[in-house]
């Protein structure tokens, strides 16, 4: 019996998962970039100088400023993760972990497609760190 969707009769594979997860990065990066770093802090805060500022007003700014750009940081990480299983979708060799060589499960695609160690060699890697 055929399925209702117009768009694929299959179910939702691994490489879809991490299509849509290339591009929910892409628009959490163009949200963050378009609230981020809007102005400088006399434009931010309306104040037409920063000098007579209250050192708790500055240290809150400077507080926001960083968490943007950490903000910012993990984002890009992430989607040079997704880029990097993008590749390797390409080359055949994606659902193979880089270090081993053995096949990632499909649990752990299905919950980080952009995965590309499997887990005990993920841990291996983070426990180096």
């Amino acid at each position: 019996m055929a399925q209702g969707n117009a768009m694929t009769s299959e179910p939702s594979t691994p490489d879809d998962a991490l299509a849509r997860r290339a591009q929910d990065l892409e628009t959490l990066r163009q949200a963050e970039e378009e609230t981020a770093f809007a102005g400088d802090q006399r434009e931010v805060t309306g104040e037409p100088s920063t000098v007579s500022q209250h050192p708790a007003d500055t240290a809150d700014f400077m507080y926001q400023r960083e968490l943007q750009q950490t903000t910012q940081n993990l984002l890009e990480r992430e989607q040079a993760q997704v880029e990097v299983a993008l590749r390797a979708r390409e080359r055949g060799t994606y659902g193979k972990c880089q270090d081993c060589g053995q096949a990632i499960p499909a649990e752990r695609l299905a919950a980080r497609p952009e995965a590309t160690l499997c887990v005990d060699c993920q841990r291996r890697s983070e426990g180096a760190h």
